[in-house]
């Protein structure tokens, strides 16, 4: 997946919800902005849960969902 369309979706305005499938088949879901966090190049993206963060490279992602 290209950086620059994980941007776009991240950096919407109003933020919408959108999910990134992984090349492992994992899944994750960003409900809200606060559970997306990302260096400016995003090279890298996080993803934080209730009580846990997950790193995600972004070359491992496959596709992004529009929810």
């Amino acid at each position: 997946m290209r950086v620059h369309d994980v941007k776009t979706f991240a950096e919407r305005k109003p933020f919408r919800p959108f999910a990134v499938r992984l090349t492992n088949g994992s899944e994750y879901q960003f409900n809200e902005a606060r559970d997306l966090g990302a260096p400016r190049d995003f090279h890298m993206i996080f993803h934080f849960g209730k009580s846990e963060a997950v790193r995600i490279e972004t070359s491992s992602i496959v596709e992004i969902i529009e929810n």
